[in-house]
């Protein structure tokens, strides 16, 4: 003959179930879904010899800050390079598109590198 539950075993359930839906894997900003990047500044004008910093915002669908690491890349490293940091660096006169990827994400920036004699301070246009 099978007995009830426990008000005991019963309230053990009820923690074990509450316990398996509270994980980390619930709490915080989501990683997955709709969420959107953004290159800061999109477009910047520098001289050759000059450098420009560029910053990727990441936001969950919430619009939550997310945290990943940002990779960087030159469509033409022979007009601008990048670091690892996004700092840019106009090596020659002519333009190039730096994507930024992170988190299944990716966003370009515009920079056009004018001649060194025609320089001054680098124009970043937001």
């Amino acid at each position: 003959m099978r007995h009830p539950p426990s008000t005991q075993s019963l309230a053990w359930s009820v923690m074990l179930v509450v316990a398996a839906a509270c994980t980390s894997e619930s709490l915080g900003p989501a990683t997955s879904g709709d969420g959107s990047m953004t290159v800061v500044p999109s477009t910047a004008t520098i001289g050759q010899g000059q450098a420009v910093q560029l910053t990727a915002r990441l936001v969950d669908e919430f619009g939550d800050p997310l945290n990943a690491k940002v990779s960087w890349s030159s469509s033409n490293p022979s007009v601008a390079t990048v670091s690892v940091s996004g700092t840019v660096l106009g090596r020659r006169e002519g333009r190039a598109a730096i994507m930024a990827t992170a988190g299944g994400r990716a966003q370009s920036a515009a920079v056009h590198v004018i001649p060194e004699e025609s320089g001054g301070k680098p124009h970043p246009q937001l």
